[in-house]
């Protein structure tokens, strides 16, 4: 491989920046600033409003945080008398009377200017100057007073001409420099359980479970020597010292097909494609940031994967030991090495890359040595926890205990043999030594191996702790629609009398739920999910995105009062396993108790649907069984979002887009995943060409486009267009408006509220809630006036949310008042902006700006709906709110499954759960990249 050169940039990090993109680091005290030159306006200071900081292109970006052009000129210090060992007649003065400066005396001067940091701040510390005295004084009366620190910077900005304070950052670092009081930061659980420290120090290390650097993996591999071919490095995978710059990679693989009919009935290809796990998650999955390492080309499927991946290996040996790059940021050269770490893809395509029979062996699993049972109808091997009971000629002599009857064994799910890296080696060493052909197959099919894989010469792969069990393909493709297939009674090799089984949802029921399904793309923004098709009539047209949005939030509405209870209550158990692998942030306790409910989750579905019966064996399917090993699949190689599909999936649709020629189909895709990988490379090189592979989007933060407008004071409520300049009110908003002034500032009447608004105001269509801590675009809320029926955005409801406000708790008694948060669900009707002029009367001194949310509130929807299904009837009142109190966007599903008036149940995606789209959000998360320390 040849050297590289590696352009690195230093990062600002979030804490280190204020919100309007100016730095927070001070390379001067504040007192500097009256020794310097100008007056201390002249210099800068965070939080001061009137400071216009210099342009982007200015030298001074240029300099050294230690350059001495950024330092002020030092106070002199002339000594008070004559040097030690110089008489006055010795004084050497010019024809000016003033003393002659020799070299010495600038050596003097250093050597005084340069004492240690130490004692420099000790002198600092003994002395305030009148600002920082001043500022003292405000801390205190902040602190024991209460008052905010947007107070408090109303304060310093109103008086500065007569009063100089400093701005929080500085006042701070300074009260801590003073003080000499650091404090111990300590770890705790998310859910307060305790404190990291004592006997759950431990825990520290593993308590989060939000990335691929807090899986078992990474730590295994941080503590193992990098060999390559049996020669080894001298370092071990991503060492703080010598591998700090390695990169971590995740391998993906998938079949797709590139003509829907092809003549000669196959036309599949295999992308094999690399995820950079050192950059942030939402960068890591863009397509400008995806790997193209190769394709096996179609139309049949490879019979030797070994020898298509070779080529691939070689290079991952050569990265494992290392390129000699140039660092420009430090001058000196490093050793850059990357990394595979993990191998991820639909069953089919790991099968083959791992070596292995799956359904065709004995032992299918790939996680474990449970052996299955064979079922001669089928001709394939299924691999139930429980024997069936009406055939015990059919169990294996594997799955039988001594003195145990088979037909009632069953096997622990928490405790399976699991395959391991030696017990396989071994394995293979047994198949090598096989005297012939027949009895090395007999022993393939024994033990589900089919041979060597090449992917084994990498040293950061093994088999099989480096393969988990894929998201999408085993959840979303497979064992969801394998639940409703059983469900409808269209499950092949199932017998489904009418009757016989009460799992069955009756076809007018399931008519029902399809049109339901169907109906509900109306009432849910598009942001929520793309169209839905009927799931009754039109199943095959779902895609993982709508069986992921299905199973969770449509499924239990349109389900209720349909399913069987019982069978509902074991489907409810399955959509919180999903949302618990979905869930952003998690806990290694979260997803270790989280075996146990899947274990139950597979014994009651085996109790339910396969009823321990030989010929219902074809329910307990290969992707049934693999849902026992996600839990440790998650501990070992990260959240299920880390190895899904999705980013693969849409680098198929890009690689298939391009297969235009009818007569070279395979040639104008390697020549597609060859430009793209050139291109990218290029890319690195020369950012301007970055810049056009945004592919189609801006990733440019912006805080509002032309058509939105920050109110000052709202400045997480961002309004949109349309907008009326002069709305008149009318009398009945005029009335709900002057209620809510009225609740909020009591100290004058209702009657001089509703005389003292103003007859008209501005009224905006439409509402963006962006959070603070939130860097994407957040929810975009269309109000009911602004919803145009006849457009095609007027299609999709976007107007439903979820608001807050306060209660009385006792307001049915006599207690004293004391008022709790409330969530509720409406819709928004429209926005005013509505401002108050100056009025003694009302303590209103300058004009003030009200950003108020009409909505119409959903009939008894109060409560938490993404923790609860919460229904209603009707609309009921209408009301006025701040606008902050406008959370989210929500939806809704029409059903008639439990009411035959119907009702509407209530979605809510505010839960914290990763969303499975294929549209990734363009955000900004600058300080998301080093997860490597």
């Amino acid at each position: 491989m040849r050297e590289v050169e590696a352009q690195h940039q230093d990062p600002v990090s979030d804490a280190d920046t204020n919100k309007n993109g100016q730095s927070d680091i001070m390379e001067l005290d504040l007192d500097h600033s009256r020794q310097l030159g100008g007056e201390p306006e002249d210099y800068p200071v965070r939080g001061d409003y009137n400071w216009d900081p210099m342009p982007a292109d200015s030298d001074e970006e240029h300099m050294s945080e230690r350059s001495w052009d950024r330092l002020g000129t030092p106070p002199p210090s002339p000594p008070a008398s004559p040097l030690p060992g110089v008489s006055d007649e010795e004084v050497d003065e010019d024809e000016d009377g003033f003393l002659n400066i020799t070299a010495e005396d600038y050596r003097e001067y250093d050597r005084w200017f340069g004492e240690e940091e130490e004692q420099i701040n000790e002198i600092f510390a003994e002395t305030l100057t009148e600002e920082e005295m001043d500022s003292f004084k405000m801390l205190c009366i902040r602190l024991f007073g209460h008052i905010s620190q947007r107070n408090y910077e109303r304060i310093r900005y109103s008086f500065k001409d007569k009063i100089r304070l400093l701005s929080t950052y500085c006042l701070h670092k300074k009260l801590a420099q003073l003080s000499g009081i650091k404090p111990v930061t300590v770890d705790c659980c998310i859910n307060i359980c305790h404190a990291f420290n004592g006997d759950y120090t431990a825990e520290t290390e593993k308590g989060a479970m939000d990335e691929f650097w807090d899986s078992t993996l990474y730590k295994r591999l941080t503590q193992t020597e990098i060999v390559v071919e049996g020669e080894p490095q001298g370092v071990r995978y991503f060492d703080k010292v010598n591998g700090r710059r390695d990169i971590a990679y995740a391998i993906m693989l998938d079949g797709v097909e590139t003509q829907d009919r092809a003549a000669s009935g196959h036309s599949s290809c295999w992308p094999l494609m690399g995820i950079n796990l050192n950059l942030a998650p939402s960068e890591r999955v863009k397509m400008k940031n995806l790997i193209p390492l190769g394709i096996i080309p179609g139309p049949k499927q490879p019979k030797d994967f070994n020898s298509f991946l070779l080529p691939f290996v070689e290079e991952a040996l050569d990265q494992a030991r290392g390129v000699r790059t140039f660092d420009i940021i430090t001058g000196t050269y490093f050793t850059l090495r990357a990394h595979p770490v993990f191998i991820s893809g639909d069953m089919q395509a790991i099968k083959h890359v791992i070596e292995m029979k799956g359904v065709n062996a004995k032992c299918p699993c790939r996680a474990c040595e449970l052996t299955a049972i064979y079922l001669a109808g089928a001709k394939t091997y299924y691999i139930p926890l429980a024997n069936p009971r009406d055939n015990p000629n059919a169990i294996p002599d594997d799955r039988t205990s001594p003195g145990f009857n088979p037909a009632e064994t069953s096997f622990d799910p928490l405790n399976l043999p699991l395959r391991t890296h030696d017990r396989i080696q071994q394995q293979l060493a047994e198949m090598d030594a096989a005297p012939t052909r027949k009895q090395y197959e007999s022993l393939a099919k024994e033990y589900g191996l089919t041979g060597h894989s090449i992917l084994d010469r990498i040293p950061s792969i093994r088999r099989p702790d480096s393969y988990p069990h894929e998201f999408m393909h085993l959840f979303l493709l497979n064992h969801g629609p394998d639940l409703v297939a059983l469900w409808t009674g269209t499950c092949k090799g199932i017998e489904t009398k009418s009757g016989k089984y009460k799992y069955l949802i009756s076809f007018e029921h399931w008519s029902e739920a399809g049109r339901e399904t169907e109906e509900a793309t109306k009432t849910l923004a598009a942001a929520f999910i793309r169209p839905f098709p009927n799931i009754q009539t039109h199943i095959e047209c779902f895609c993982a995105e709508h069986w992921a949005f299905w199973l969770v939030y449509i499924g239990p509405v349109v389900l209720r009062g349909r399913l069987p209870q019982k069978f509902y209550d074991h489907y409810l158990e399955l959509v919180s396993i999903l949302k618990c692998l979905l869930s952003v942030n998690n806990t290694v306790a979260r997803i270790e108790a989280l075996r146990e409910k899947i274990a139950n989750y597979v014994e009651t579905f085996e109790k339910y649907y396969y009823q321990y019966k030989y010929e219902r064996l074809r329910v307990c399917k290969l992707t049934l069984h693999a849902l026992l090993h996600v839990p440790d699949d998650v501990l070992r190689c990260g959240p299920v979002w880390v190895a899904w599909s999705f980013s693969i999936e849409r680098y198929c649709r890009e690689v298939t887009a391009c297969a235009r020629s009818k007569v070279l189909p395979w040639t104008a895709i390697a020549k597609y995943v060859l430009q793209m990988s050139q291109l990218s490379a290029l890319a690195c090189r020369f950012p301007e060409l970055r810049k056009a592979m945004l592919f189609g989007k801006n990733n440019v933060p912006v805080a509002a486009s032309r058509m939105e407008e920050i109110k000052p004071g709202y400045e997480e409520r961002v309004l949109r267009f349309p907008r009326l300049r002069e709305f008149f009110l009318k009398p009945s908003v005029r009335w709900r408006v002057a209620q809510y002034f009225y609740t909020n500032y009591p100290d004058n009447t209702f009657r001089e509220w509703f005389a003292f608004i103003p007859e008209r105001c501005e009224r905006w269509g439409k509402l963006r809630v962006r959070n603070a801590e939130d860097t994407g675009a957040g929810d975009c809320i269309r109000s009911a006036v602004a919803c145009n029926p006849l457009s095609p955005y007027g299609k999709r409801d976007a107007s439903f949310i979820r608001y807050t406000f306060q209660r009385d708790k006792n307001e049915r008694n006599r207690k004293a008042p004391e008022m709790v948060d409330v969530y509720a669900y409406g819709r928004l009707d429209f926005v005013l902006a509505i401002t108050l002029p100056a009025n003694q009367r009302f303590k209103i001194n300058t004009p003030k700006l009200h950003v108020l949310a009409h909505i119409t509130e959903a009939d008894g929807a109060e409560g938490d709906a993404a923790s609860e299904l919460i229904t209603f009837t009707k609309f009921g009142r209408s009301i006025v709110l701040d606008v902050s109190s406008v959370l989210s966007l929500a939806g809704r599903v029409f059903t008639r499954g439990a009411k035959a008036t119907g009702e509407w149940a209530i979605i809510d995606r505010s839960e914290d759960i990763q969303r499975t789209a294929f549209d990734i959000p363009e955000e900004d998360q600058e300080d998301e990249g080093e997860y490597v320390e």
